[in-house]
């Protein structure tokens, strides 16, 4: 008798406990500790985070804002001022030159730098505005939501895509797109945080876990607890009344 392959849902209490053998080996998430930004800040510094590590895409964005007080500064700064700022950053023209057309779209449209009109928005309206920009996508737009609005959105990187999967979260074959569509309508609200941010951590950490197996970019700190979590690959299964993405009415934000 052929077996069939379990449905990629899993039930809240096993993302629960997920997030919590994490968190007791990482340390719960600082809600607290996360800096207030502009969304027009966190939408720079995301971008400045792409292809690189955390703490150089931080370094290339203190530096861009030592230089340019002002957002009206970069978008007006001279040619290859706004590069060599953020050149530690790696990418620095491509990167310059999507920041300046975001700069330049939205004083076309507003008459300012700003993003600000974006926290009056549902969710829905949020992502098509933020989409608009060139090479701003689904995880980007995602992060800036969750961390710079205090939106209930689960970003889906490297680690979580690769995490995810090896839990049987995801269908096997989903691409990170994919993926995010699927978690971010089955993550519940009051887990997606805390979850995200462990699942990053531990793929930072744990060698089972790691973007290259055996090859943590961090210096590991215990036994995997997902070990025993693990799945078998799943498929899709339909859920009548259930979309893979929840329809925009105004986000619902975090409790800060």
């Amino acid at each position: 008798m052929r077996r069939s392959q379990p449905a990629c849902k899993p039930t809240t209490v096993k993302r629960e406990a997920a997030r919590d053998a994490l968190a007791a080996l990482h340390g719960a998430p600082d809600v607290a500790s996360v800096t207030q930004r502009s969304i027009l800040d966190s939408l720079v510094r995301t971008i400045l985070s792409q292809n690189t590590t955390d703490a150089t895409s931080q370094r290339a964005f203190l530096a861009l804002k030592q230089a340019f007080p002002t957002w009206e500064a970069v978008r007006e700064a001279q040619p290859g001022a706004v590069e060599a700022a953020i050149r530690v950053g790696g990418l620095a023209d491509i990167k310059a030159a999507r920041i300046r057309a975001i700069l330049d779209m939205l004083v076309a449209e507003r008459a300012a730098c700003c993003l600000e009109h974006l926290r009056e928005l549902p969710d829905a309206e949020v992502k098509l505005q933020l989409t608009r920009f060139k090479g701003v996508g689904p995880k980007t737009v995602a992060c800036i939501m969750m961390f710079g609005m205090q939106r209930y959105e689960f970003p889906v990187d490297t680690h979580v895509w690769r995490i995810s999967k090896a839990l049987g979260w995801v269908p096997a074959r989903a691409t990170r797109e994919q993926a995010y569509q699927h978690l971010n309508a089955r993550v519940p609200d009051a887990v997606k945080y805390d979850l995200h941010v462990l699942l990053v951590e531990h793929g930072k950490r744990c060698p089972r876990c790691a973007k290259i197996p055996g090859r943590p970019r961090k210096e590991p700190v215990g036994e995997c607890p997902l070990v025993r979590a693990r799945a078998p690959p799943c498929v899709e299964k339909a859920e009548p009344g259930s979309p893979e993405a929840k329809p925009g009415g105004r986000g619902k934000r975090r409790a800060m």
